[in-house]
């Protein structure tokens, strides 16, 4: 048999063709895992958008009940100064308008510190100013009646009270928010590890696809 009648060798793939297969192959391997990838990403992105307006209003409670804490230990510790020095000058007799004096310089110092117009911000947004005016006013000009010293008492008891319940609802609600965040975050880890999961099992299943169509 001559020369010619030979069967003609079968071309050899160029190395740029060689070099695409195998490329597609690698991209097919790790498609499942860019996959994953993408996907995790976008759902923590919608999982951080909703987490987002929880953790700032968590971030607001927590500085208004901090205020709100530092108003009624500031007013506690002024309001037991000012008995302290009531027992004292009954104890001297001293004169009623200088008791009045110093229960007003007491009660004007309270006012002054600012804790108590944040305070009042915070447990009256809408009409801060309006439930303060009479307050100030009695303190800013004087007094020296029971019925004056009375009605600023009452006044001072229920704002510290009106701030209590305040802190505590805003505890309640942090509580709320603390728990649904951590629903997100359980959901975020779930998702993760799922589909962490379902990328490994394609790769795998790809894998033995592949050995079976190598099989003769």
């Amino acid at each position: 048999m001559s020369t010619e009648d030979a069967l003609p060798e079968a071309a050899k793939p160029s190395a740029v063709r060689l070099f695409l297969r195998r490329f597609l192959v690698a991209v097919l391997f790790a498609a499942p895992s860019i996959g994953s990838w993408f996907s995790s990403n976008v759902i923590y992105l919608r999982i951080d958008e909703l987490e987002r307006p929880l953790k700032l209003e968590v971030e607001t409670l927590r500085a208004s009940m901090s205020d709100l804490e530092r108003f009624v230990a500031q007013f506690q510790a002024n309001e037991l100064g000012r008995g302290t020095l009531n027992l004292l000058m009954t104890a001297v007799s001293a004169d009623m308008r200088l008791r009045y004096l110093g229960d007003n310089l007491y009660r004007a110092n309270s006012a002054s510190i600012g804790s108590l117009r944040r305070a009042a911000a915070i447990v009256y947004p809408e009409r801060w100013q309006s439930v303060l005016k009479p307050y100030e006013e009695t303190i800013a000009r004087g007094y020296d009646s029971p019925d004056d010293v009375r009605r600023l008492q009452e006044f001072e008891n229920k704002v510290t009270a009106d701030a209590l319940s305040t802190i505590t609802r805003g505890q309640r609600r942090l509580n709320e928010l603390s728990a649904a965040i951590e629903r997100y975050e359980r959901w975020r880890g779930f998702i993760a590890s799922t589909l962490a999961y379902l990328a490994v099992a394609l790769s795998i299943a790809l894998f033995v696809f592949r050995l079976q169509g190598k099989t003769p």
